[in-house]
Parts: C-alpha cells; structure tokens; sequence
C-alpha cells in the first residue's frame, strides 16, 4: 500500500481547522517512521512537507520533531485500542467477541498498514514514558499506557472464554499466543500479499481451533 502524500503547497486551513491540520501532521510522521523503521532523519521539515505545509505552521501545534513523533505513535496506540474498543463491546457473547477483536485486529492491520508498522514492525526508539494517557483509555485501567491496555482488552477476551469454558490456563500467556499469531499472519501476507493465502477468516478460525479456544 503506497503510503505517499502530495508535497505540494497547502491551502490555509479556515478558521477551525487546526485540529484537522495536527491530525494530518500526525498521520504524515507516522507514514514517515513506518517507511524509515526508525525515527533517524525524520526531521520537522520532512513531516512538514509530506503534510503539504510550512515548517513554521508544524511550531504552531508542537515544539519540535520529538514532541511530534512521539505524539504521533501515541495516536496510533490510541487508534489501535479504540478498534479493539469497538469489536469487544460488539457483543456479549464471548466468542463473537473475540471473533470480532480477531477481525478488527487484522482490518486495522490492512486498512494502516503504516500505522501497523509503527506500533508492531519496526524500531522506534522514543521515550512515552510521560505522555498523557490517551481520553480513550478506560479509567480501570488507570495509568497503562494505550499499547498495554490495547493487549488487556485482548486478554479480557480470552479471560471469557476460559471461563466458560472452565479452562485453567494463563489467560495472559495465551492472549500472547493469540497476539503473536494474528501478527504472524497480517505481518506475512503483508510482505507476500500476491501469494495464494487461505482466506484470513479461514486463518483466524484455525486459530481458534488451534488454541483450543472455540465454544465447547
């Protein structure tokens, strides 16, 4: 998926358009780190101009490129755990659900593909640590930041369906399982998309049935 914006000058936002600027800000750093895999020469005028604007407009909304990368994976965490947000609270049948999240995961994955990359495929060295937790984040999870609470909504999912089923494992080490293989699969078909994949229903219902996690 080409990720590429016009770096052609941009028309002056109207007024109320600010936050519509920051988000685009925001999405051109992340397309940037996930084509670099690092954040080495993404500089402030580089976002500036995959965004179609000046670098004196990028100051108006953060103080330098650091703030700006890291507000940027921030926002894709936040992206991500609204998905997962959504496809958990779709049903209270905890196998829909968790068929649900599955989806969703492997939607996100393909629909942002840079955002995806970002979060799980490449090395971004940045320090989150004193980042505001994201509006979206739950208040029972407290100070987590959006990527942990992203994997507790999935080992929520599995919790449920171990204990329907009277099942004793870890629900947390199984959950990794279950997080490994979804990347395994988006991360390789993402890397050979012309090969002949089984359909990603198929995959995911394999997975499942696998991890012993379908309804008894």
């Amino acid at each position: 998926m080409s990720t590429a914006r016009s770096t052609g000058s941009r028309q002056r936002n109207a007024r109320g358009e600010g936050d519509r600027l920051r988000v685009d800000l925001l999405d051109a750093a992340a397309e940037l780190m996930a084509e670099h895999g690092t954040i080495d020469g993404i500089s402030l005028r580089a976002v500036a101009r995959r965004a179609g604007v000046s670098p004196t407009a990028v100051y108006r909304h953060f103080d330098d490129h650091l703030a700006l990368l890291r507000e940027s994976v921030a926002q894709c965490w936040r992206n991500f755990y609204d998905v997962m947000v959504e496809a958990r609270d779709s049903s209270s049948d905890p196998y829909v659900a968790f068929d649900a999240a599955g989806t969703a995961y492997v939607r996100f994955a393909m629909e942002h593909q840079g955002q995806y990359r970002v979060l799980f495929s490449n090395r971004i060295q940045l320090d989150m640590s004193d980042l505001e937790v994201p509006n979206s984040i739950e208040p029972s999870v407290g100070d987590l930041d959006a990527g942990f609470s992203a994997f507790q909504i999935l080992v929520q999912l599995v919790t449920a369906i171990l204990d329907h089923r009277s099942d004793d494992r870890d629900p947390y080490f199984v959950a990794i399982q279950v997080h490994t293989w979804i990347h395994g699969m988006v991360d390789i078909v993402g890397c050979h998309p012309d090969e002949r994949w089984p359909a990603m229903d198929t995959m995911l219902n394999g997975l499942s049935t696998a991890l012993d996690l379908e309804r008894a």
